[in-house]
């Protein structure tokens, strides 16, 4: 039997210390991610500022790994973050009360070029602009903070590992697992304040690891408990609040419903991130009739629920996409659907509406709940509909913590509405409800649809009031007669859409036409291709800030590795094009994310596998065949993995897309294993993802296809580095 000597020793510990901060890094970033786009709502809209901030920290950390390591500092900056959001810090802005760190961010959306729901903005000064710069750096320098230590510790850990490759790959193994951790916690649906309570169990763990044992240590982790103890006391921000449900993507909270200073008997109004979303209310003929005070009797059955069905009086079965808690079903039922399938993305809002729904649409054998992504149901359906039925779908979320689609884009675009036009009877009736605050993105809705059915919808708008929600309706039949005939056959229905009939023109007002959404542009909410002012704005104090930090900190430190820095930048970008892309494929469930994530990572451990069993000697080949891998994908059209099933889809698309992510993980261990200085080939990768995630901002003007050029142009420039990485030594 042989006795392991001291340094075998060390390493097994080492290798059990990379697993746990790699693991307590990923799970932390995955958990602010979520929690920080819920209570601060404005980076639910700018959503990987979180995730560079984590890069950032991590990055930092890794490049100074040699200098003093200080866990306690991640629990301060942790409990600082969270007493930032749940104390009651606020004050009055033009008569408005105002949460620090909550709302006055939102003073960003000032702008008009983008839109944010239900935005603070209106009527706000420059000034109170750069009030909510001022408060989103504060929180996305707390939350760098919050990564340094660890990017320290696990700098050096991978700077003293003896074996480079298996050290690597622990760190990957240990992020998968994180990701899948926090997953089962999200299946759950538990709250922010259980995830933080394993941080702080994980943090506790990782303090034995850390040679000084400080005191301080352990009085820091004790002080982010007892915040912790206080998320759990106030989940709701004493916000009265029947019930919330931390759903795998967004934080939902169910209130009576007042109107006018009155409770409905029978009616709940669900806010989704702290802000207004969706109303369950009885709309049925005996209610409506008991309550002429809420309710105008003219205008029964023209709600927007029901409004589809004047217009198809004979539908049997119907589509609705974005069924919520239930509202379009039960139109869908008042008026004597058949079969109606329900498609809606979040199921905590499924079961919100099959727990409280007035109507109790889904309790009704009619109905068919499909938990799925509305555009992945769309290409996978071969059913016929005699009407689909567009829901709210706005989001308050994305799709992913790793770009800046939401959740909602790939329902609107060109390719989505010629689907769905495909899924309608001869005589069908496609409607699109949606709130558009913003008089462009009515126009971009009106012209997807001519362009998708050859002829122009009917668009009306419902006036604010007793009746009213303030948003637009679009109407459109399959064939161009089925809509005019209905009016034709039904007076009070033409009367009330001739009232309320929006007048649209195609030109904007600098003469331009209004860019339509495609599957490749899919940003609804931009007004035109071009980076918004608000990311613009995040963008140049950022980069001031880190021209200033490279000079101040770096300059005192050692060089970056400008090979790992753009093979970092490179990757980040590539991971984007994927997730995106199979979103589009697969839908943009938070499932299919995790399993996109999944298998990125076991590409990444099947790389270390190879350059463990082969010896690789040429890495001018390698990137040759990575360089080859990244034009097939960037010239392969997506519609070509249509024909396929789904899983032969899923495997077909798994190997073709992630090709470059497999050789580009062959370069990079290879070049790990010569890097003289792991800690700072590390770091430098990791600010090179950080700088990738900021010009992930540059799809908003070039489509995300074409970010792939710009994967290929810094794989090169890491090629014509890669020599002087070497030199460092």
């Amino acid at each position: 039997m042989t006795v392991p000597n001291d340094e075998t020793v060390m390493n097994r510990r080492r290798t059990i210390a990379i697993f746990l901060v790699s693991f307590v890094m990923l799970f932390a970033e995955i958990a602010l991610i979520r929690w920080l786009s819920t209570e601060a709502r404005i980076f639910a809209y700018v959503n990987n500022l979180v995730l560079l901030s984590c890069f950032l920290g991590i990055g930092l950390g890794c490049y100074f790994s040699k200098r003093k390591i200080l866990i306690w500092v991640t629990a301060i900056a942790l409990a600082s973050l969270v007493l930032m959001i749940k104390l009651p810090l606020v004050f009055q802005i033009q008569g408005r009360e105002l949460h620090i760190f909550r709302d006055v961010p939102l003073l960003l959306s000032a702008f008009t070029d983008s839109l944010i729901w239900q935005e603070a903005s209106s009527g706000y000064t420059f000034h109170m602009t750069v009030l909510g710069m001022i408060s989103t750096l504060v929180i996305f320098f707390a939350v760098l903070v919050v990564f340094v230590p660890l990017g320290q510790l696990l700098g050096r850990l991978l700077d003293d590992h003896r074996n480079t490759v298996v050290a690597y790959s622990i760190n990957v193994a240990a992020s998968l697992v994180g990701i899948w951790c926090f997953g089962a916690f999200s299946l759950i649906y538990s709250p922010p304040w259980v995830w933080f309570a394993v941080i702080v169990l994980l943090l506790l763990t990782l303090s034995v690891f850390d040679s000084d044992r400080s005191r301080l240590n352990y009085i820091s982790i004790l002080a982010l408990a007892a915040t912790v103890v206080f998320m759990a006391l106030f989940p709701s921000d004493g916000r009265d609040s029947i019930r919330t449900v931390w759903s795998p993507y967004q934080k939902l909270e169910l209130h009576s419903m007042v109107y006018r200073g009155q409770a409905f008997d029978r009616g709940y109004m669900v806010t989704v991130n702290n802000t207004g979303y969706m109303s369950l209310m009885d709309l049925s003929d005996r209610f409506v009739s008991e309550n002429p005070t809420f309710f105008s009797d003219s205008k029964r059955r023209l709600s927007q629920y029901d409004i589809p069905y004047r217009f198809k009086k004979d539908a049997e079965r119907v589509l609705i996409l974005g069924a919520g808690a239930g509202n379009d079903a039960s139109g869908a039922l008042r008026n004597n659907v058949a079969a109606v399938d329900a498609v809606e993305i979040d199921p905590g809002i499924h079961q919100i509406g099959l727990d409280y729904h007035p109507e109790k649409p889904y309790s009704d054998p009619r109905v068919n709940v499909i938990i799925d992504d509305a555009r992945s149901f769309l290409k996978r359906s071969q059913q016929k509909y005699d009407v689909i039925s567009f829901g709210l779908l706005d989001a308050h979320t994305h799709s992913s913590a790793y770009n800046n689609t939401r959740i909602d884009h790939y329902v609107y675009t060109l390719e989505s509405f010629r689907e769905a036009r495909e899924r309608l009877q001869d005589d069908g009736v496609l409607t699109v409800a949606f709130d558009a605050q913003r008089r462009w993105i009515r126009q971009r809705l009106h012209d997807l649809l001519q362009k998708s059915f050859g002829f122009p919808p009917l668009v009306f708008t419902y006036p604010p009031g007793r009746y009213g929600w303030g948003g637009s309706v679009f109407v459109i039949g399959k064939d161009s007669t089925v809509v005019s005939n209905a009016l034709k056959e039904d007076p009070q229905l033409a009367r009330f859409t001739t009232n309320f009939k929006a007048y649209l023109t195609s030109v904007d007002s600098d003469g331009s036409r209004i860019k339509l959404t495609d599957d490749d542009w899919p940003y609804l909410y931009l007004e035109k291709p071009g980076i918004p002012n608000m990311h613009l704005c995040i963008m140049l104090v950022l980069s001031i800030l880190f021209v200033i930090a490279k000079k101040v900190v770096m300059g005192k430190g050692r060089r970056l590795d400008l090979h790992f820095f753009f093979l970092g930048a490179a990757f980040l970008l590539l991971e984007f094009q994927n997730i995106s892309k199979s979103a589009l494929l697969f839908g943009s469930t938070w499932m299919v994310n995790s399993f996109i994530f999944t298998g990125i990572l076991i590409l990444i451990l099947l790389a270390n596998l190879f350059v463990s069993v082969f010896r690789v000697s040429n890495l001018k080949l390698v990137y040759l065949f990575l360089g080859l891998s990244c034009l097939i994908v960037y010239v392969l059209p997506l519609s070509l993995f249509n024909f396929l099933g789904y899983w032969e889809k899923a495997l077909a698309v798994s190997v073709i897309l992630n090709l470059p992510i497999f050789f580009g993980g062959i370069i990079f261990i290879e070049s790990f294993k010569r890097a003289p200085f792991k800690d700072i080939a590390f770091g430098s990768n990791l600010l090179g993802a950080a700088v990738g995630g900021i010009l992930e901002s540059v799809s908003f003007v070039v489509g995300i296809n074409a970010l792939l050029l710009l994967v290929i142009v810094f794989y090169a420039l890491s090629f014509f580095t890669r020599k002087r990485s070497a030199a460092m030594a």
